[in-house]
Order: C-alpha cells, then structure tokens, then sequence
C-alpha cells in the first residue's frame, strides 16, 4: 500500500519513528523527510551513506522508515536489516524489521525477530502475545480463508483507488487520486494530487467512472472514506484540517471526520463533527445499518496504540455522543483502521497489530449477544502478505470490495471486487491450562487440536500452562496434550449452542511412574548390558508380564501402568545373561508422587554373579539325582562356598505328560532332592530354597496334546537354580 492512500496510517508512522540522532550533515535530507518528500530524501541519504560513517546508523534508520512508509517493503527490508545489526539499537527497529519480513513472506525469520524485540523490548505488547499464540498462525490463516473470486475492478488506474462503497442507483463511491479525475494542487510529502471522492455507474462486473463532482464535497486537500445512512441523505466521509474561513490547510496531514446533507439535488457545505481536533486525528468513519451507531478510527487521547477504533452513538438529529474506545479487545499496540459493520453487527477492520499475513490484514469481530466476542483474520484470499484495507460488504453477504496493494494491480493501491458463496462465521475461543492430578500447573505441554480425526492445530501451553485454541461453531473437537514424563491427557468437547464464545476446560495430565534399576558384574562392579529383565506383576487387578533388556549403562525403566499407579505394587523381576547366574528380586513399593522409583535403595545396583550352570535333568517320572545332574550340584556347591552371602531358589518342572496335580507334587519332590542333595554337602537350609511349578513353565512347545519326541520332552524335566538374595 502506498502509505499517502491511508493517511492516518502514515501519520502515526512518522510520528512514533525513532531514531539515534542528527547532525549537521544530515540536516537537508532530514528537512526532506520531515516534510514528507521521501523520494528526495532518500536520494539525499543514499548520497551520506556512502560518505558519513559517524551517522550510519542513523540514515539506515530514516532510508528503512522512509522506504517503509512509501510501500516499498523488500528495500526496507534492506535497511532494516542493516539497522538491527548494529549495536545499542532501539528494540522497536526489531519489530519494524520482523513485520517487514512478514510483508516479505519471510515468517519464519520475522519471528526469530519478533523473539528478539520481546526479549530486548522489556515491556507488555499484546502484539507479542497474538504472534506467539499460534506458532503456526500463518499456516492456519491461509488454510481457514474463504473461498472467493476476486476482480481487479475496471476503474483502477497507474495511481490510486481504494474504499468503494454501495451507492444509490448502482454506483459505487471510492477514493482515488487518479491525476485525469481533477487537477488539483500536490500533497507536499509526495507531490501526488490529493484524493477525491469519486462515482461509478456499475454495469455487472464493470464500472464507467462519472464526471460528477460536488465542489462543497471536494476540495483541493484530501477527502476520502465515505459513509451514507439508508436513504443516502446523510454522509460522514474524512477531509483534511482546513481552516473553515480561509478554506486553508493547517496541516494537510491532519485528518478530521465531516458530516454533509444532500438537499436540492447537492450536498451540504460539510461541518465537523464535534469531538473533531487540531490536536489529533479523526477518519475513516463507518455508519452501522441501523444508523444508530458511527464507528471511526482515532489517536485522541485514551488511544492504546498507534491509532484505535472508536464507536459513537448517533442521535436522531445525526448529531454525535461522545466516543468510546472499542477497547483492547479490538484495539493493539498498533494500527487499527478502516472499520466496516455488516447487516448483523459484525465488525471488519484492518490491523497491524494481530497476527496476520503482513501489513494490514482484515479481521472480523463477531457480534454476539450484545458484545464483540471473538476474533478472526479473514485469511487468503481477502488477506496477503502487503496491506489490505477497506472491506465492505452487501447485504446478502454474498458480494463485496477490498482495497490492496498486493502484488499484480494496477498502481499503488486498487479496488478488487470480490464474490462468495460462504459465510463468515464465528470462532470460538477455547481457553484451558495444562495441570496433573494434585492441580499444579504442567508448562510447555505439546496440545494438539483434532476435529474429529483430522489434527487441525497445534500449540504449547505457557508458562503458566494456560492454552488457547481458536476452533470454528457446530462442530465437534478433541485436544490431546503430551508431555514427556507424563501420560496423553485429553479432553472433548463441542460447539454446538453456545451462549458465549469463550469455552473453558483445563486438562489433566498424570505424571507417568517408573521402575528404575542398573545391573553389574558381582566381581569386577563393571556394568551389564543386555541383561534380559522379565517382569511378573502380581496386583490385585491384572497379572502382567513384561520382557526389557538393560541399556549400555547397565540401567533400564520399566514404566508401571497407568492402572496400577498410587497403590501397592508387587513385581518379581528375574534377571537373566549368558555365562551369569539368574537372579530374581521382589520388588513391593506403594508408588508416590516420584517419577522414578529405584527398585533398590539408595540406587544400589543389583549384581550378577558370572557362572555358566546348565539345569539339571530327571528320568521320567523320577525324582532322584543322576550322575550328570551331580556333577552340576558339585558346581553350585563350590559356588555357594565361594559366595557365603548368596541364597538359591531351586525351581523344578516337569513334562506335560499326566496330570495337573501329579505332574505338580512330582515337581515338588524334584525340587526337594536338589536341595537335600546340597544340604548332604555342607550347604546351610537357611540358604536354600525349593518350589515345583509342575507343567506350567515349559521351555518348548510341548504342552497338554502336542506330540513330541523324547527328547522334547526332556528339556522340560528339569531343575534351574536362581538366586534371590
């Protein structure tokens, strides 16, 4: 956008620069700027910057603001970035540079940027807060635009035409400064003409341009942005401050709001309206279709930002109450501007300061039981990366204007028609904080938004694990949260028969318990990887059995399940490695609010005694010791001598030939033998352990009505020893 078409956007532009400091060398280039020649200007700067090395930053400054304010956003990009590299520089120049980029279509620098101005800014913007809302903004706003054809209107020219607005009798009146609509004096900051308010007959898609031209509407300054009531007898449109005997300008920049009756085939010779001031400036005003209320746009004292939306109620007379800021709600750090009301009280108007595409983007404020509940960015392809401005739309909603200056127009800024057959609709604003069970917070949560199976947005709670989601009305949602350390929490909901736009729900997630522990080597303290870990668990609700191996560093996790959290758990760990003895260790333990939970003390390693022992065998139907079983018990002997503190569990088994229970008593027997047969050779009881699993622990596929071979049967009459303490 050509910056001189929005006149109030440029005013508080220039007003709000910055800058280092000037000297006498830059006295003329910065008289030019400051009296708005920026063309000149910036030739003047161009000429120091290759010369004045002690005011480089400076003109860096004043070449990137003054590009930005003419509209040329890829040479203030240049600038800026010259700026933002040198030292001890004001942090707006990061903003400055960040939304630049944005216009650029350079989001993801512009919020490395954005992040930049935060940290170094050391204050509260809510245009931070709308930026990092939705690290992904920019995606979802050209995914959740409206369909639409868009129109380059015939009457756009090499120069400027913007704000069309319904008319009686199928016309339209807009803005232009097209140099062939009137000889008029020059604006002094760009030596363009000044704008006229203009008519054009339509015919369909295509628009004549009038030659009609009211002399008490029109004048040699600046008109633009008009605003009639039903019958089109009264109009508010902006006109520079004139002085009302002279008829001459006090500024040509300073905006003021007018109102005008069409009597007799004319209009009236306009009069300000009354909250009017030299001091400040007044434009852009909007009538509501019920003529009860004008919605204009101002930097009167109060303002939050560069320039805010005010409304004002209208009287009977068409004489005005008093403003009344729209609030923050609407109203950034920024600009706000062009405001337009449709036939349901929705609010459209153009921003810098929520997040957008770049520049100024359009968004609605949808009216709902009597307040401006929620907002949305209109999205592509109302919406580009340059500046877009001046939404209206008709009655039916079908049919509309927006004015731009996005690539592929005419000249600086046009007027492109736009057709759609969908509505615009409300957001709903879902608003929710990430806590555990005991109702503390939980920051820097991974939510994801689904409706109903299709992930739709994503973000991450704050600090204080507060979220927001913008989700869409009659429509059925999901958010899931993840967390490492943490189970998924999530939570549903719908939006169908709201009575307010804000939904509030918070979502619990609970913390994820582990079992920890690390394995070595008895001698050499070294650790053991890939130790075989079976896990038997024996709660009341549900037998489990895992299988997990220890990492490199000897250690491994097992996460209990969610069931069996802040109870009393009791698992049988045995741990199993080549040329090692197996050991098993119970582990009972009610779970707390740790996430780990050492299956020892103190995170005392468990240790492994290396010793190759093979099971020992039985006939079948026998329980009594041959000679090759031991020669294995001699083994375990000299073990237990060696290591006076290790404790042995024998564990005897059977085929699946016979019965349950005689296969179970014939186990018990075998386990029996074994240790009277240590016991025989000088082993402590005390030390010892028996127990028979009968047929329930085969090592092989033999089991109840499998056939096998002999020896198949064999590998399970056995005896294995595992040591438990």
């Amino acid at each position: 956008m050509k910056k001189y078409t929005i006149l109030f956007y440029v005013i508080i532009f220039l007003v709000s620069s910055v800058s280092l400091a000037q000297s006498r060398k830059t006295a003329k280039a910065d008289k030019l700027y400051d009296r708005f020649k920026f063309q000149e200007a910036i030739k003047e700067y161009k000429k120091l910057v290759r010369t004045d090395r002690k005011d480089r930053p400076y003109i860096y400054q004043k070449l990137g603001d003054a590009y930005s304010t003419i509209g040329k956003s890829y040479e203030a990009e240049k600038w800026y970035e010259k700026v933002v590299r040198q030292k001890n520089i004001d942090p707006v120049y990061y903003f400055r540079y960040a939304m630049t980029l944005r216009q650029n279509k350079k989001y993801e620098e512009s919020i490395e940027w954005m992040r930049k101005y935060r940290i170094n800014s050391g204050m509260s913007d809510s245009r931070l807060q709308e930026f990092f809302k939705e690290l992904d903004i920019v995606e979802k706003i050209k995914k959740d635009g409206l369909q639409a054809q868009f129109f380059n209107i015939n009457i756009n020219s090499p120069y400027t035409e913007y704000g069309g607005v319904y008319y009686k009798d199928d016309k339209i009146v807009y803005t232009t400064n097209n140099i062939s609509a009137k000889a008029k004096k020059l604006s002094s900051w760009d030596n363009l003409p000044f704008t006229d308010l203009k008519l054009a007959l339509r015919d369909g898609d295509n628009f004549e341009v009038l030659d009609e031209n009211d002399p008490n509407i029109n004048t040699d300054f600046h008109e633009s942005s008009p605003t009639f009531n039903k019958d089109f007898t009264v109009m508010f449109f902006t006109r520079n401050n004139l002085d009302p005997k002279k008829k001459k300008r006090i500024k040509d920049y300073n905006l003021k709001i007018y109102r005008s009756f069409y009597q007799d085939g004319h209009w009236s010779v306009p009069e300000e309206v009354h909250f009017d001031s030299n001091d400040y400036n007044c434009a852009h005003p909007v009538l509501s279709k019920d003529n009860k209320t004008l919605y204009f746009v101002s930097d009167m004292p109060g303002t939050f930002g560069k320039s805010d939306i005010y409304k004002v109620a209208v009287n009977p007379d068409w004489t005005l109450g008093e403003p009344e800021n729209m609030g923050k709600h609407i109203n950034t750090e920024g600009v706000e501007t062009f405001p337009f009301v449709d036939v349901d009280n929705n609010l459209y108007f153009s921003s810098d300061g929520h997040a957008g595409l770049g520049g100024l983007d359009i968004f609605v404020a949808f009216y709902i039981n009597g307040k401006f509940l929620m907002l949305k960015n209109l999205g592509l392809p109302y919406n580009s990366s340059k500046d877009d401005f001046a939404f209206i739309l008709n009655d039916n909603k079908k049919e509309g204007f927006v004015s731009s200056n996005r690539l592929g127009g005419n000249g600086f800024d046009d007027i492109y028609m736009f057709k759609t057959d969908q509505k615009f609709e409300p957001l709903i604003y879902f608003v929710g904080y990430t806590k555990d069970e005991n109702n503390f917070v939980i920051p820097n949560t991974r939510l994801e938004l689904y409706e109903e199976y299709n992930s739709v947005a994503k973000t991450v709670s704050m600090h204080n694990g507060r979220f927001t989601f913008l989700v869409d009305p009659n429509k059925k949602y999901y958010i899931k949260a993840r967390k490492n350390g943490y189970d998924d929490g999530e939570v549903s909901f719908d939006t169908y028969e709201l009575d307010k736009a804000t939904i509030k729900k918070n979502i619990i997630l609970r913390q994820k318990q582990k079992i920890k522990g690390c394995v070595a080597d008895f001698d050499t303290k070294k650790a053991l990887d890939s130790v075989e870990v079976k896990i038997y668990g024996h709660n009341a609700d549900v037998e489990q059995k895992f299988v997990i191996y220890t990492n490199p560093n000897g250690c491994f996790e097992f996460e209990v399940p969610a069931k069996s959290r802040h109870k009393e758990v009791y698992y049988e760990f045995e741990f199993r490695k080549d040329l090692y003895l197996p050991k098993r260790y119970n582990y009972k333990n009610t779970l707390g609010k740790d996430s780990i939970n050492w299956i020892k003390p103190y995170k005392e390693r468990i240790f492994l005694i290396k010793l190759h022992l093979e099971p020992i065998y039985f006939d079948l139907n026998k329980a009594n010791i041959r000679p090759d079983a031991a020669r294995e018990l001699d083994k375990i002997v000299a073990l237990l001598n060696k290591y006076p503190q290790v404790k042995l569990s024998m564990e005897s088994h059977t085929d699946s030939r016979n019965s349950d229970a005689y296969n179970l008593d014939l186990s018990e027997r075998r386990a029996k033998a074994t240790m009277q047969y240590l016991i025989d050779h000088g082993i402590d009881p005390s030390r010892l352990q028996a127990k028979g699993f009968g047929e329930s622990r085969p090592v092989n596929h033999c089991i109840d009505g499998v056939k096998c071979s002999e020896k198949e049967h064999q590998m399970n009459r056995r005896t294995e020893f595992v040591i438990i303490n």
